[in-house]
């Protein structure tokens, strides 16, 4: 929880604290957690941090950034990747002609979940 001068105990709307660590939640458009992004953070002591990734540099759900501005604590963003809903056909063969190939498995030996009588 993370207190201010004067305040209640009130938990912060966008940080929490853990020990001298920081955590705080960022979302991201699948096409920039693949293709890269940038954006400003706000730090609590409204400092400006731009946040960013390359191009090319993948950014997994739920994975973890974080920087050591003057070595206080780590400040640790956790990002959640917004999916689509749905591919048309066509937006599905130009992902599998950039994207590894799917993993072919044999479905020969695969029992049918139907009862036979």
């Amino acid at each position: 929880m993370i207190t201010f001068p004067g305040e209640a105990d009130e938990a912060h709307p966008k940080f929490k604290r853990k020990c001298d660590d920081l955590f705080v939640e960022h979302t991201l458009s699948l096409t920039k957690a693949l293709c890269g992004f940038q954006f400003v953070l706000t730090h609590l002591d409204n400092r400006q941090l731009l946040i960013k990734s390359q191009p090319g540099e993948v950014v997994k759900p739920g994975m973890q950034m974080y920087q050591r501005p003057f070595m206080k604590g780590k400040l640790y963003i956790h990002f959640t990747v917004d999916f689509l809903d749905s591919l048309s056909p066509e937006q599905c063969k130009a992902l599998e002609a950039v994207l590894p190939p799917k993993p072919s498995k044999d479905m020969t030996n695969v029992m049918s979940t139907s009862k036979k009588r």
